[in-house]
C-alpha cells in the first residue's frame, strides 16, 4: 500500500509540475565546477499538500524524503557552438551526473519503490559554468548548455537527452529560472548544514509567478551559495503554490489547489565519484 501511494503521488506530482513548467527550464544547482571526481549528496524533505474543500476526508498531505547527489565523473574535449558568436570550437568539457531518489525512509536510506532513481548524465562546457548571475558581457546566466547527455529512470536502459540545455525544473529540482536577479538577503551566514568544518554562505531569494487563464503558480526559493561546498550550493528551500479556476471566470476566482514545500541541504561529500550510467 505504501509503495502504491508513492507511485500514485509521484505520478500526480510530476504531471502537475509538468503543467506548471516553462517550455525551457533553467538550472540553479551547478554554480561552480570542483575537481573531477568530487561529489556532494544533499538530503531533505519533499511535502505535497492537496486542498480538497469538497472531500469528506478533507485535505491530503504526503511527505517524502529525497536524496540528490551531484558528481563530476570525467573530462573530455568536445565541439561547442557558442550561442552568442555561433563559432564552433573544441573546448574542455566535464561529465556531470545528477541522481535523484524520492521515497520513504528505509534501512538503506530511501525506498523509492518501483519508481526507482532518476539519473541524468550530461557533458557541459567548463567555461559555461559561471558562479555569477551575469556573464562577462552582462548577459543574465539562465541556462547551462550541454553537448550531449543521457537519462536513466529506474532499471531502464539509459536514453539520450535531446535538449541542448540542462533542464533542472521540475523533475530534478523545483529551483527554476527567476527572471529578476536573485536578491541578496545576507552575507557570510551559517547555512546550518551537516558537513564538517566551518561553512559560510550568501543567502539569496528568488520569486517566479506564472499565470494562464486556468492556472496560477507562485514559486519562491531561498538559496545558500557557498564556496566550501562542491558545485557551490549548500542548501535551498522552495515553496510552490498552484491555484486554479475555470477559463471564463475572473482572476478573483482563483482558488488554491496544491502546495509543495522542499527543504534540501548538503550532508556529505567526497572525492571518489564513480558514474552509474554507462555511455557510448
Amino acid at each position: 500500500m505504501i509503495r502504491r501511494k508513492l507511485v500514485i503521488g509521484l505520478t500526480v506530482l510530476a504531471s502537475w509540475l509538468a503543467g506548471a513548467a516553462d517550455s525551457v527550464s533553467a538550472q540553479g544547482l551547478i554554480w561552480d565546477l570542483p575537481e573531477d571526481g568530487t561529489w556532494v549528496r544533499y538530503e531533505g524533505t519533499y511535502e505535497q499538500f492537496v486542498f480538497r474543500p469538497n472531500a469528506a476526508e478533507g485535505n491530503v498531505t504526503v511527505r517524502w524524503i529525497r536524496q540528490l547527489t551531484l558528481k563530476s565523473v570525467g573530462k573530455e574535449m568536445a565541439e561547442y557552438k557558442h550561442p552568442e558568436t555561433s563559432i564552433v570550437t573544441r573546448v574542455p568539457c566535464r561529465w556531470i551526473e545528477i541522481k535523484v531518489v524520492t521515497g520513504n525512509p528505509s534501512e538503506g536510506g530511501v525506498d523509492s519503490g518501483p519508481v526507482g532513481a532518476r539519473i541524468f548524465k550530461v557533458l557541459v562546457p567548463e567555461s559555461r559554468v559561471l558562479n555569477t548571475q551575469v556573464d562577462g558581457e552582462n548577459i543574465k546566466v539562465s541556462f547551462l548548455p550541454i553537448i550531449k547527455g543521457y537519462r536513466k529512470i529506474g532499471e531502464r536502459d539509459p536514453e539520450p537527452i535531446k535538449a541542448k540545455v540542462l533542464q533542472i525544473y521540475p523533475l530534478i529540482s523545483l529551483l527554476m529560472h527567476y527572471k529578476s536577479p536573485l536578491k541578496i538577503e545576507a552575507e557570510d551566514e551559517d547555512p546550518d548544514i551537516r558537513l564538517e568544518g566551518a561553512v559560510t554562505a550568501t543567502k539569496l531569494k528568488g520569486v517566479r509567478r506564472m499565470e494562464s487563464p486556468v492556472s496560477r503558480t507562485r514559486n519562491e526559493a531561498t538559496l545558500w551559495r557557498c564556496k566550501q561546498v562542491p558545485f557551490g550550493l549548500a542548501k535551498w528551500t522552495v515553496n510552490m503554490v498552484r491555484e486554479a479556476k475555470n477559463s471564463i471566470e475572473p482572476r478573483s476566482s482563483f482558488k488554491p489547489v496544491s502546495e509543495v514545500s522542499v527543504e534540501m541541504s548538503a550532508h556529505e561529500m567526497g572525492h571518489d565519484a564513480q558514474s552509474e550510467v554507462a555511455t557510448p
